[in-house]
């Protein structure tokens, strides 16, 4: 009996450090960088109304940082085809405190998608690289969006 017991709560404790290295799964980025982008390029940022508006903040102090010339346009507007169109979206929730779970930002030129990138916090984890400052996370979106860095460097720098 005691052998069956020590059995079970071996079991026991490996099931649960299973389930807690499960749960730990970091943020991760999906990126397809925009290629051969002309450095004169206008640039045309769709504003998601359903967004917090810290997201286009934080886009536009990256365009203005990196010296693009661009313009920001009501939600619903038509693409120029001329120029190189962002549409982004972004979803914070709760767990003891308010941080980004997903975002995406897309590119598009000459009517087809010609870069995109994903932000997302697993569904079940308990990492605290989910915390953050969200600014942190939508630059090193738009740094490897524009090829700046890649998706590998992206999630190396918010896990510092």
């Amino acid at each position: 009996m005691k052998l069956l017991r020590c059995f079970v709560a071996r079991i026991f404790v490996m099931s649960l450090f299973v389930m807690l290295l499960s749960a730990c799964g970091a943020p991760q980025y999906t990126v397809q960088p925009i290629s051969q982008l002309d450095r004169e390029v206008n640039i045309v940022v769709v504003d998601d109304r359903e967004t917090r508006a810290g997201f286009l903040q934080t886009i536009e102090a990256w365009l203005q940082r990196h010296d693009y010339r661009y313009e920001v346009v009501a939600d619903g507007s038509r693409h120029d085809l001329e120029k190189l169109t962002l549409e982004y979206v972004g979803h914070w929730t709760w767990d003891m405190a308010l941080y980004l779970e997903d975002a995406r930002i897309d590119a598009f030129y000459g009517g087809q998608r010609v870069g995109e990138a994903r932000y997302e916090v697993p569904e079940v984890t308990a990492s605290p690289s989910k915390f953050g400052k969200a600014s942190l996370r939508i630059d090193s979106m738009m740094n490897a969006l524009f090829a700046k860095i890649n998706g590998v460097d992206a999630k190396a720098g918010i896990l510092k």
